[in-house]
């Protein structure tokens, strides 16, 4: 079913093309988008958000508007208002809710803290304080198990609790059962089963939760029809951006909160997962359409932000990419990206190849094509440029590092999640993922 598209949205310049339109104007039950980089995917369910208010489809709290972390949020509310009066509209934009799945398991755990066996002044513990907690009561929740978790090195403190913890989380994010893995026979993942064990009721008896489970303890009380039904009362049209980035119980837990047959139209791209590290599940794009019955799929294909080189070099790269398509099973959305018009960039070479005999003969051709660029103006500081490799560490980085030293381009190297928005002169050597 498709609404009209306000006329506001259509007066905007420039306005939405034909495949965003078909976002725009979907009215009700489920949809996945598939949009490729530079698409436009987030300006086009803000727009679609818009749409519902100016068309007098839903209310401003009923329209619940989620993606990934906190500053992904802000972004995504600040854009969201600034579309909206763009257009017109003048309605209470507070009431819509731009938020975190986090945000929102945090508001059900809120309403409902003792069918979880929590107090209602119940605290959220971050990463930092989940590792404290950990270390100081590291005895109680590993002693019982100290023997077998040794056996697999887990001796020092630190370690044991830095990995303790990420095991922790990925057994919360696959809704795997502690109970069953407990018994299963498997020396140490039974071990670590029994720590998790521990650790929940440590939890509980301090009144806290962390991250991994304030989704855990929302994703059991959802499955209360009564309490899923209030909450899903609440939220008429439901969008989720960034649904690559999304885990196994955020998965079930939107999938209760929007019901079988809901409004919720959720933007992702499998090229686009690099938060399976953290727990992230691509599978949730792939499975969407058979979880909801009755989903459209749409796909965002014109890349509005790249050269038209760079765009043909990747799509073909993507479709050859050997990861995506093991024993003949397609772990992404096949889709033809296509470059804006032509005349949108200037014709220049935009792809270049650079083939060297070694790291260290590689890292020359790359530290002049740096100096070529920053001479001729084409980039005006060497932090315009990222070199990114599958590891940081000196065995990678080091000889593009050493490089660029003795050319005299300066240059930093961090992790992928440790980059910052950064304004000067150092070229960023970093991980793609």
């Amino acid at each position: 079913m498709d609404m009209d598209i306000a006329p506001a949205i259509m007066r905007l310049n420039p306005p939405p093309d034909a495949s965003q339109m078909q976002v725009i104007g979907h009215a009700e039950g489920p949809m996945l988008v598939i949009a490729g980089p530079g698409s436009g995917k987030t300006h086009t369910i803000q727009l679609r958000a818009v749409n519902l208010l100016l068309t007098g489809q839903t209310a401003p709290c009923e329209l619940v508007l989620c993606t990934f972390g906190r500053k992904a949020a802000r972004e995504l509310r600040q854009r969201f208002t600034a579309s909206a009066l763009a257009c017109g509209f003048r309605g209470d934009i507070k009431e819509v809710q731009a938020t975190t799945i986090h945000s929102l398991c945090r508001r059900l755990l809120d309403s409902r803290a003792a069918m979880a066996g929590l107090r209602w002044d119940y605290r959220v513990l971050n990463e930092e304080e989940q590792l404290v907690l950990l270390g100081q009561e590291y005895d109680a929740v590993f002693g019982p198990d100290r023997g077998i978790l040794s056996r697999r090195g887990w001796r020092d403190g630190v370690y044991t609790v830095t990995e303790a913890a990420r095991y922790f989380d990925r057994i919360c994010d696959e809704l795997i059962e502690a109970d069953v893995v407990a018994v299963s026979g498997r020396p140490f993942m039974a071990a670590v089963a029994r720590c998790l064990q521990r650790y929940r009721q440590l939890l509980l008896h301090r009144n806290a939760v962390d991250f991994a489970h304030l989704q855990v303890w929302a994703h059991r009380l959802l499955q209360d029809d009564d309490v899923a039904a209030v909450a899903r009362g609440a939220i008429r049209h439901l969008m989720v951006d960034e649904f690559q980035d999304t885990s196994r119980v955020q998965m079930r837990i939107l999938e209760r909160l929007a019901g079988m047959n809901g409004n919720i139209v959720s933007v992702g791209d499998a090229d686009q997962a690099i938060y399976r590290f953290r727990g992230a599940s691509v599978a949730n794009l792939l499975e969407f359409p058979s979880r909801f019955p009755g989903c459209r799929v749409a796909k965002l294909t014109t890349n509005y932000r790249s050269h038209r080189d760079i765009v043909a070099a990747v799509d073909q790269w993507m479709d050859t990419a050997a990861p995506w398509n093991i024993d003949g099973r397609s772990f992404r959305y096949a889709k033809d990206i296509v470059p804006n018009e032509p005349g949108a960039h200037h014709d220049y070479p935009a792809v270049i190849s650079v083939l060297g005999r070694d790291p260290v003969h590689e890292a020359k051709q790359l530290a002049d094509l740096l100096l070529f660029l920053k001479h001729h103006g084409v980039i005006g500081r060497y932090g315009q440029a990222a070199l990114l490799l599958h590891s940081v560490k000196g065995g990678v980085s080091g000889p593009y590092l050493d490089g660029l030293e003795r050319a005299g381009i300066p240059a930093r190297c961090e992790p992928a999640g440790h980059v910052r928005a950064y304004g000067g002169d150092e070229a960023l050597v970093t991980t793609v993922h």
